[in-house]
């Protein structure tokens, strides 16, 4: 189906034209069905209280429109399902990490995405809203507004506004109620996990973070590990580098942030030895009690279908087909890891996405890992505890554990990219193209309140009028600020520049060597540039950075742009490429150190011309947020070169550094206010 979504024929030919033309006025019928989703997602927890929807999703029968799907295999199977009482009930608790939930969700899932037409998946929706699980609507609807092609652009609410219990502390919902029931508005302030006795309360600002949270949980509806490529049409390109790239990032700025608080880099987590750090959350589910806790020192057990020894048997699977640069598939042949796609290839195969070489033999080390820390507390289902934080993606980096496990994961990709060879001079050279001078503005830090808006996190009636109460969080921000990059060239080219922060002493002191400070980076921005002969002057605002996107508006405000442009008020204007997942661009520097802290700044420009992979126009912004969440629409990720180059390798030192390449230290400070 071609996209209908807005109203020039020839809006293609703008998006392709220019990256500053990707917003275009919505017709109609983009603003009903934007207004439509907004609804069908607003208190999902409650029946429907929109009345054409809730009629239209009574007397709507999926079995008399077969006709109207794509495949009707799985609207078929949902429908049979739910009247044989088979599915996972409203109210109950969805994690995806339980197979019976997660292949419930594919099947509404795929009743969506399948639907031939907006009015089928419409329909198809309405019929769900009030029979699916909560958690399971929520999900499948989200992913196939994502992947549809007729509803390419339409922004979804906020995942902390959704579902606001995954992202807030029991003591706020507490409050939130009593205001409730007092009917007055109220503001809520809530304060991160732990005590001053714990270390790692000092970095909780960033693991429990909303949008630290909304960007990890969308991260993984843009590329699920159960994404059938082939089946969905829809290919997911360099989608098991994005998972290490992705997670990667999330470590070096773990201990960036780590350094900042003068605390050492996380040590991997191992399956046979104690966790020392437990973890209280602190959060309770809607219904369904509180998440469990994690004492201090508790040690890994078996689960049922999960084994302490079956975690290690596929750790050593896996560093074997490492250390052989070659794994092995279901038919026994062979693949290499020894090129530029071996982490593609060792990424799908950890995490394990539906794209694993062999997942019987290889296991499942992430989705494994995330669950056995879940249940560590009630390994045998004894006391019947929900789900633990690490079971959901929008709570997993609330628990100091999963950073834990992400750098032992991380380490294995480590083990893969020693054995490749250092790059050559000519593969880091950019001939004829000199770096003369980077300047940085004052890079400041601070703390700032920021309000969530708690709407659908209580229960309420049609009858009772909505009372405005919000939670406020403490969360870090920076001062705006702009790189400036002297280059010069013998000709006029196109450039590829990339830019990346680390720390420049390590937690006793001592000046990071280049070949372990590499596993720090923290990419801030990639984009491409025209590079005149002779001097030019690039400068890079850090609003415009690939990695990160701007704090979602409310739903509320959403809500309402929606509705005065469908009456004629104002223009609602809307972007195909809109992204969900990304950094937030608030979290782009680490906090640094009240006095200041020094990082290195590294910034190499390559040859555009030999990377590009994409005929659209060089500064097309796919949606923004490239860097980490790579591409939608069917793209390509827009360079060929390894995601982290050039310090992906191991580096030389004494032939590594080319005229195309600058460092300089910077200073992070951070102040109390602004």
């Amino acid at each position: 189906m071609k996209w209908q979504l807005v109203t020039f024929l020839g809006v293609a030919l703008c998006y392709l034209a220019s990256a500053k033309l990707s917003e275009v006025p919505a017709d109609k019928e983009f603003l009903v069905r934007q207004r439509e989703v907004l609804r069908l997602l607003n208190k999902v927890h409650e029946p429907n209280r929109f009345k054409e929807q809730a009629e239209l999703g009574r007397s709507y029968d999926p079995t008399a429109h077969f006709s109207k799907y794509k495949n009707a295999v799985p609207v078929k199977r949902m429908v049979k399902e739910y009247m044989a009482g088979h599915m996972l009930p409203r109210g109950a608790i969805f994690t995806l990490f339980n197979n019976k939930h997660r292949e419930e969700m594919i099947t509404v899932f795929e009743s969506f995405f399948f639907a031939e037409d907006w009015d089928t998946f419409y329909r198809t929706a309405c019929w769900a809203r009030d029979r699916v699980n909560e958690g399971q609507f929520i999900y499948a609807l989200s992913l196939a507004v994502l992947h549809r092609e007729d509803t390419r652009g339409i922004v979804l609410p906020p995942a902390y506004e959704i579902y606001p219990h995954l992202f807030v502390n029991s003591e706020v919902i507490h409050a939130a109620y009593k205001a409730k029931m007092r009917q007055e508005p109220a503001v809520v302030r809530m304060n991160f996990t732990g005590t001053i006795r714990n270390p790692e309360q000092r970095v909780a600002y960033l693991g429990e973070d909303v949008g630290m949270n909304s960007h990890h949980s969308h991260w993984h509806m843009d590329f699920p590990f159960w994404w059938k490529q082939e089946e969905y049409g829809v290919h997911k390109d360099r989608k098991g580098e994005l998972f290490y790239y992705m997670h990667h990032q999330l470590i070096a700025r773990f201990d960036a942030e780590r350094l900042s608080n003068d605390l050492p880099i996380v040590e991997p987590l191992y399956w046979d030895e104690k966790i020392v750090d437990g973890f209280y959350p602190q959060t309770t589910y809607r219904v369904g009690g509180e998440f469990p806790a994690r004492p201090d020192n508790f040690e890994f057990h078996d689960l049922e279908h999960i084994k302490v020894k079956d975690m290690m048997d596929y750790t050593r699977r896996i560093r074997e087909a490492i250390s052989q640069q070659a794994v092995v598939t279901r038919t026994g042949e062979m693949v290499s890891l020894n090129n530029t796609q071996g982490i593609d290839i060792l990424g799908c195969m950890v995490e394990p996405s539906h794209d694993s070489k062999h997942p019987e033999y290889y296991g499942a080390l992430h989705n494994y890992g995330h669950i056995m820390l879940g249940q560590i507390t009630d390994p045998k289902g004894k006391f019947n505890m929900p789900p633990g934080v690490m079971e959901h993606f929008e709570t997993a980096t609330r628990d100091p554990a999963f950073f834990r496990l992400h750098k032992y994961i991380d380490n294995l990709f480590k083990l893969h990219k020693d054995l490749l060879p250092h790059y050559t001079m000519e593969e880091l050279g950019f001939n004829g193209v000199t770096i003369q001078d980077l300047t940085v503005d004052d890079l400041v830090t601070y703390f700032e309140d920021f309000d969530i808006d708690m709407l659908n996190a209580l229960d309420d009636t049609a009858e009772l009028q909505d009372v405005d109460i919000k939670a406020r969080v403490r969360r870090l921000n920076h001062k705006p600020f702009s790189v400036q990059v002297t280059v010069n060239s013998e000709r006029d080219a196109m450039a590829v520049v990339r830019i990346f922060l680390a720390p420049k002493y390590d937690w006793f002191g001592q000046e990071i060597p280049i070949n372990e400070k590499r596993l720090y980076m923290i990419e801030i921005d990639k984009f491409v540039t025209k590079v005149n002969k002779g001097t030019t002057v690039v400068q890079r605002k850090s609003s415009e950075s690939s990695v990160t996107i701007p704090d979602r508006e409310t739903t509320k405000v959403l809500t309402k742009r929606v509705e005065e442009a469908l009456q004629g008020k104002t223009t609602y204007m809307v972007n195909k490429d809109v992204r969900h997942c990304g950094y937030p661009d608030r979290l782009l520097l680490p906090k640094g150190k009240k006095d200041g802290m020094i990082f290195t700044m590294y910034v190499i420009v390559t040859d555009y011309e030999t990377e590009k992979v994409n005929d659209l126009p060089y500064d097309y912004e796919y949606g923004g947020a490239i860097s980490y969440c790579g591409t939608l629409a069917g793209h390509k990720y827009p360079v060929n070169k390894p995601m982290g180059f050039p310090f992906d390798r191991q580096i030389d030192g004494d032939n590594f550094c080319t005229p195309n390449m600058f460092q300089k230290d910077v200073i992070i400070t951070f102040k109390d206010t602004i």
